[in-house]
Order: C-alpha cells, then structure tokens, then sequence
C-alpha cells in the first residue's frame, strides 16, 4: 500500500467519523432534509428549471452478436426514456456529499431533489431511489460552508472522481449545457468531484476555469452558495447523448483543414497499475510495429495532445478501458477494434462509436479469473488473440493499402 493509498484510508476513514460525531448535535439536525421534491415542484420560487432539450427516448444500436457476449452484469439496457437536458438553478441550493455513492442536492426550505441527487449500490449495482439516499440515514448534517455568488456542479456520480470515462462524460460534458444557456461567464465556483490528477486540472484549464474558481468536493462536504446551478445527468444506463460526444470533439479538436489522416494507433495499457493488463503485450506490439502502428501510453500524453492524436486516426485498436473515451475525438469513418477479456464485455464504446460515426469492430480473449459485477470485471487481465487481431487488421486495412 502505497503513502497515497494511506493517506485516502486514513481520510475516508476520518471523514466516517466526523459523519457519525455531527449526527450527535442538535444545531446540526436541522439541516437534514425532511423529504424528496422534484425539479417541477409546483410554486416554488426557489427552483428556477431552464429545458434545453424535452425529454426523449433513447434506443441503443447495437449487433446482435454484441448484445448476446456483453456480461450477463453489464447487459445493456436497450431502450431508456430521458428526462431531456436541463439545467437547475436553486437560490440558497445545498450540496452534501456523503460519499462518493451517495450525493444530495437540497432546496433553503431542506428537501432533497430527486432528479440532481445521487445514490448507488453495487450491491445491486445500479441505482436506487432518492428516499434511500444516505443522508436520510444520518442524524443530522454538519453546518454548510456558504458561498457568494453561483456554484456550478461537476459533480456527476462516483466514478467522476476516479475514472477519466466518467469525468470526460459525466462532469465535463455538463460545461456543454451551461455554455447552451449562455451563462458560462456568470458562474463564480465549480464545483468538482476531484482535482488531482494532469487530466482534471488540465481540462478544467482548458475552458479557462482556474484554481480559485474550484471547489473541490472532498474539501467541503456541505455546501451552501446564494445561487447553486446543477445541471441533468449527460449519460444514463450508458446511453451516450450524441450532442455530449459533438461538444467534447469540438472543444478540443482543431479543424484539419486537409491535413492526412494516416496514423494507426494502439493504445498499449502498460501503464495499466493493478486492472486489465494485457499478459502478451509485448508480443503483440512486435506484431503491430510490423503494420505500422504508433504505440502510445496516454498517461505520458496531455488531453490536447490526446486528442489532436485521436482525431489523426484511421483505425484505433486497444483493450476496453477509460483510453477508449478518446474515441470522441475522432473523425467519422474512423475503424475502432476493441479487445475485451472473454469474461467482461460491455457495450458503451460502441455506442459512442455509433454517435461519432466511427466503424467499431471488437474481439473477445483468452482471459484470467471470473466477474459477478462490474468492479471484479475490471480486473480481469487477457492474453490478446494475435492471430485473430492480424485477420481483422488484414481485412480491415485492405481497402487502405489498395488505395
């Protein structure tokens, strides 16, 4: 266990107990809500719902023969109906963050909001309702630290926080709604789920967000600002709205203006820590320097450079991970191969294959150890099918080498 992982053990478990210690005083039951109200609450001043977009049905389209391998745990989910995109603006608007599985969004008058809050278990690895929130659980919360001005949250659910697929589609994309309504420049403070990695501060800066407009959530659990604006959820069941994926490759790629699309690109993950090594890469490299391929470790890349790299590409192969969130970068047309442990597939880079018109194709490995739910699943390392990836390359790079 590394001094970082200490330190985070140390803290989660620091922050448990101050939890339960704050429940215990009477100032701070107050500030637990009382119950759930929804964003279209009837004569409510406070709650001031801007509709970007009505609510729509979202249908994913997906082969067959995908749907029958994804994990019997990562089964996608078809068709969704979307509540649409909105952004919320509550006067006096609370934020309390309980864990990274549980967060509330609280009107002045102590209701938590359905719509804006969030709660997970992944014990049945989904979502439950907002009467179950854990903040209910608690006997009180801790006095707000208040905020002049506007607040505008990032927050987007737990896996914002660690992962790079979630912060790209479910914190970054909302820039995009906010920039819709044109208030972009009116916002005083963001609100963050995280701010420690090259890729956080590197895309808030980006949009020209600075440090001392970031609130970061670990370092205020409770959180009060005059005018609080949260947005919808950009991605749900993993359904990808296709105007999220257009605002990212449009915020970050640059207009080609004729420049060649050549490059063939493998996304290597031996930079990988713990999850999803590929056990024969280094074989598998051998073979593709042969075609011509750029070998690329993104953790030693910026997120412009990772896009300018993406958006340069004619086919992109790698295993299943966060890396794949670049594929918004690309240009249409652009050939996807995505090789998956046999015993963990799932189908969301397919669907932002579909929105940014790209050619996905995937293939299934050998792999080590077994999954009942997503976290074990991201585990699982696979030994890569060379000769099965050199036939897809053949046919796939055929109509380019005859051209």
């Amino acid at each position: 266990m590394t001094p970082v992982d200490i330190w985070y053990k140390v803290a989660r478990r620091a922050r448990k107990y101050s939890v339960i210690l704050a429940g215990h005083l009477p100032e701070n039951r107050k500030n637990k809500p009382i119950g759930v109200k929804t964003i279209h609450s009837k004569n409510d001043d406070a709650i001031e719902y801007l509709e970007l977009n009505p609510p729509y049905v979202s249908t994913l389209r997906l082969s067959r023969e995908l749907i029958s391998d994804c994990s019997d745990f990562a089964k996608p989910v078809m068709t969704v109906q979307l509540p649409g995109d909105y952004v919320v603006t509550l006067k006096n608007g609370r934020v309390y963050s309980y864990d990274a599985s549980n967060m509330a969004v609280i009107t002045n008058d102590n209701y938590l909001v359905d719509e804006l809050s969030f709660q997970w278990e992944i014990s049945i690895d989904g979502h439950v309702p907002a009467s179950k929130n854990k903040v209910f659980q608690l006997r009180g919360l801790t006095k707000p630290k208040k905020f002049k001005g506007t607040v505008f949250s990032l927050l987007g659910g737990g896996g914002a926080k660690y992962y790079y697929y979630h912060w790209m589609i479910d914190s970054i994309a909302r820039l995009g709604l906010l920039k819709q309504i044109g208030r972009f420049d009116e916002v005083d403070y963001f609100l963050v789920p995280s701010y420690q990695t090259r890729y956080h501060k590197e895309t808030l800066s980006h949009f020209g967000i600075t440090e001392d407009k970031i609130i970061i959530e670990d370092s205020v659990r409770h959180l009060q600002a005059d005018y609080l604006m949260v947005t919808s959820y950009t991605q749900i069941e993993f359904h990808h709205p296709k105007w999220a994926c257009d605002f990212l490759h449009n915020s970050f790629t640059l207009p080609r203006n004729g420049k060649t699309r050549d490059k063939l690109i493998y996304i290597s993950r031996g930079d990988a820590s713990v999850n999803r090594k590929i056990l024969n890469e280094a074989e598998l490299i051998t073979e593709l320097k042969a075609y011509g391929f750029d070998i690329r470790l993104l953790s030693q890349t910026t997120v412009s450079e990772e896009a300018e790299f993406f958006n340069s590409a004619i086919l992109v192969l790698g295993a299943h991970g966060s890396g794949f969130t670049n594929l918004v970068f690309c240009e249409p047309g652009t050939r996807v191969i995505e090789l998956f442990p046999n015993k963990y597939v799932r189908h969301d880079m397919c669907d932002i294959c579909d929105k940014m018109e790209l050619e996905y194709h995937y293939l299934l490995c050998p792999s080590e150890g077994d999954a009942v739910n997503t976290v074990d699943g991201q585990k699982i390392h696979l030994t890569a099918d060379i000769p099965a990836i050199k036939a897809k390359l053949e046919k796939l790079l055929a109509p380019v080498n005859a051209g």
